[in-house]
């Protein structure tokens, strides 16, 4: 009974409750394999994925030739960008049910994305011989060979299968062309699989499959001189696509072919056709969210999915000359996503107007303000009193298509390069010598470029404070690293947080440096490693603060429900050392890592009461779950913006995974700013330009000052802090006068985001 409520919980979108229903069957019946599975499988819906991957492994060790929990386990570790192991996972069912093509499909889709991509069309081959009316694994095969250069020249199905022997299957299918690569590699699978899926009986598949058509004569078209021609074939394509997946029949798909449709349409600067195919796209999403039987879950699921069409508007406004309109549009798309992505579905929106995000401005504050759709990339920069946006003189259209494209390479190599990054420090290898690292100066200098930053400095004269408000994939990078150093940057998350923010009581900068501080200091959570210098940042800024006497919670004691009740307490400010997470497919669920196993949630964070009273949060910590290739397509939602929904004026955070020592060392310089009265930005911006510029010689002298302030019978800090002032000392003067932290590397991580 505790099972099948479950699974009913699950179908109504009530995830939750269906866990809890899960475990109480659980309870009763500990080597129920099938609640275990269920229970990973909503897990995984949640986001939970380390949890789900936990659940799946129970059901696994209580039944072991479950195939499909094998199967789910590899997907969720797909998820987490652990594809190594999502294809043993894989290749682990195949063992259990050699005929198994879902296993053999995903197994495909894991090699791909590790590149691997000879590999995968092998794998899609294996899927398709078992079942060739699977449209699924012919468009991922297209994908692939479209990936793959080299042709084969002996084209055949032999079955193979890791770790275990099968019969040879006879031939289904044969097509020399299958052996092409590249563009003809594409089109190749996607023709012999129409020969399988057929219009009348496959309607699915046979749209989607002309939808993949359509996308390979598009992408073909990019930079090519007869781009409209091919972009002529795909419009041919996605209208062919469409006789099948109609409004009625297949609604969803039917929003995606519109998207690719619109997306050349727009190319071939047919604005018209895009707006009315923009405008059915609205309607359709309305018609789909009004549906009675969605719970809220789906609705903002679906939502989010389509955010696009939202997004669109504000292109085809400024296509138009109306950058009010735009701007405006802009705004309101993205405090939609937020509330949605904050705190459930809701469908009201909420809209501020271009006047309204004037009070945000004065004669020497300006706020650069950035676009991102599916489309184009646009850039808006308000300033004080001005009738109306400025948006960069190079913002033709097709000039910002092929902006958006430059920056979408640029993205994927910046993620791709951090991930094998973080992959690499995870194995203790040199993380210096990592491309994402060692590189960074010259693509931080290529994104500058692709932003036309030196086009809004331009417009920026008078200006010395900047409000940076990205969207989307924007917010996780360096944006303030290649403005120039005579600004003082802050960013937000949209106009109107700011506007709220604004409204709060304001403090005397001199009072801030004298609020009660709580300080939650390096919890020994057991996925992660102690930082060293943790303690003695938390050390230094607590001696800052001892009127009134902060309060301390550490190590063990920091769990989850001390430092809720902590944060209730009213205090004014808090600092965290340690580590967080970020949850790419939940933010929900991205965290603050406490002690043991616990977390402190996003969720439990927009939740707490009192929060209001914050006049700063640090997080000395960095969220290290984003991986791969994964990109952000409504809007991105973090710890920080949890803690400015709740009335916290000013957040300093990292945007990834800093030595401790120069996060020690900045956070330190950076409150005794604030005890001299800085205002937190102020503070931050001097803290990191003192990092940029410390010598060994003045580190030297620093971890002198921290030795003689340590106790004899310190048995933690005194070996390391000797360690560190031996290795100076055996340099020669020369390199005591270099600047280690001189890198963007080390600075500009740090970010403060608020009033």
């Amino acid at each position: 009974a505790w099972y099948n409520r479950g699974i009913t919980l699950d179908k109504l979108g009530r995830f939750e409750e269906a866990i809890a229903s899960y475990d109480r069957a659980i309870e009763i019946k500990p080597d129920d394999d099938l609640a275990w599975y269920n229970r990973g499988v909503v897990l995984d819906n949640l986001g939970r994925f380390e949890e789900a991957i936990a659940s799946y492994d129970r059901a696994i060790e209580i039944k072991p030739d479950n195939d499909s929990a094998w199967i789910n386990r590899g997907s969720t570790l797909d998820k987490l960008g652990r594809f190594e192991e999502a294809s043993a996972s894989y290749d682990r069912a195949i063992e259990i049910k050699p005929d198994n093509d879902s296993a053999w499909y995903n197994r495909g889709i894991t090699l791909d994305k590790l590149g691997r991509f000879e590999e995968a069309i092998a794998s899609f081959d294996n899927a398709l011989k078992f079942k060739p009316d699977f449209h699924l694994p012919w468009i991922s095969r297209g994908i692939a060979a479209g990936e793959a250069t080299r042709e084969r020249t002996n084209f055949s199905f032999t079955l193979t299968l890791p770790n275990a022997a099968a019969p040879n299957l006879a031939l289904k299918f044969s097509n020399s062309d299958l052996n092409k690569r590249g563009y003809e590699g594409k089109l190749a699978s996607y023709e012999e699989g129409l020969k399988h899926c057929q219009q009348d009986t496959h309607p699915e598949g046979w749209g989607e499959l002309h939808q993949s058509i359509g996308n390979a004569h598009y992408f073909q078209g990019r930079g090519n001189s007869n781009a409209r021609y091919y972009w002529r074939k795909a419009i041919n394509s996605y209208k062919t696509a469409l006789q099948t997946l109609t409004a009625i029949d297949f609604p969803e798909l039917h929003l995606e072919v519109l998207q690719d449709l619109i997306r050349v349409q727009l190319d071939l600067e047919e604005t018209a056709e895009a707006t009315e195919l923009q405008r059915q796209g609205t309607d359709l999403l309305r018609r789909l969210l009004n549906e009675s039987n969605r719970s809220d879950q789906s609705k903002k699921q679906l939502a989010l999915k389509f955010a696009w069409i939202q997004q669109l508007t504000v292109d085809l406004a400024v296509q138009s000359g109306d950058l009010l309109q735009a701007i405006e549009l802009a705004e309101e798309g993205k405090n939609t996503c937020l509330r949605w992505l904050l705190d459930g579905w809701s469908d009201e929106s909420s809209s501020l107007s271009y006047s309204e995000m004037q009070q945000l401005l004065n004669p020497s504050t300006a706020i650069v303000y950035w676009h991102l759709s599916s489309y184009a990339l646009h850039t808006f920069i308000l300033k004080h009193n001005a009738r109306s946006p400025i948006v960069p003189r190079e913002t033709e259209f097709l000039t910002q298509a092929q902006r958006l494209q430059d920056f979408e390479g640029w993205v994927e190599n910046w993620n791709q390069q951090y991930a094998d990054y973080r992959d690499k420090a995870k194995d203790e290898q040199s993380p210096k010598n990592q491309p994402w690292r060692q590189l960074m100066p010259d693509k931080l200098e290529e994104l500058k470029n692709i932003l036309y930053i030196s086009a809004i400095q331009e417009e920026l004269n008078g200006i010395t404070n900047l409000i940076l408000i990205p969207h989307r994939d924007l917010h996780r990078l360096p944006l303030h690293a290649i403005f120039a150093d005579n600004f003082t940057i802050t960013y937000l998350p949209s106009a109107q947080i700011g506007i709220t923010l604004q409204s709060l009581k304001q403090i005397n900068l001199r009072a801030i440096g004298e609020l009660p501080l709580l300080s939650v200091e390096h919890p020994d959570n057991e996925d992660f490693s102690i930082l060293p210098h943790a303690e003695i940042e938390s050390a230094a800024i607590t001696q800052l603060f001892q009127n009134p006497t902060p309060k301390r919670i550490s190590g063990e004691a920091a769990t989850n429900t001390t430092v809720k009740a902590a944060l209730k307490d009213r205090y004014s400010i808090f600092h965290f050392t340690g580590h967080s997470t970020y949850n790419f497919h939940n933010p929900q669920q991205s965290a603050l890592a406490l002690s043991g196993k616990e977390f402190l949630t996003l969720k439990e964070i927009f939740h707490i009461e009192n929060l209001r009273g914050y006049q700063l949060v640090s997080l000395s910590s960095c969220e290290t779950a984003i991986t791969s290739n994964q990109t952000i397509t409504a809007e991105y939602v973090g710890l920080v913006s949890a803690f400015l929904y709740q009335g916290v004026t000013d957040v300093v955070s990292t945007l990834w995974t800093v030595t401790d020592d120069a996060s020690s060392f900045l956070m330190i310089y950076f409150y005794w700013q604030i005890k001299k009265g800085k205002s937190p930005v102020v503070a931050l911006n001097k803290a990191t330009k003192w990092l940029r510029s410390l010598t060994f010689s003045q580190l030297e002298r620093i971890y002198r000052v921290i030795w003689a302030k340590l106790a004899s019978d310190e048995t933690t800090l005194r070996p390391f802090i000797r360690r560190k002032l031996n290795q100076i000392s055996q340099m020669e003067l020369s390199e005591k006068k270099q600047q280690p932290f001189q890198h963007p590397y080390y600075w500009a991580a740090f970010t403060i985001t608020g009033r």
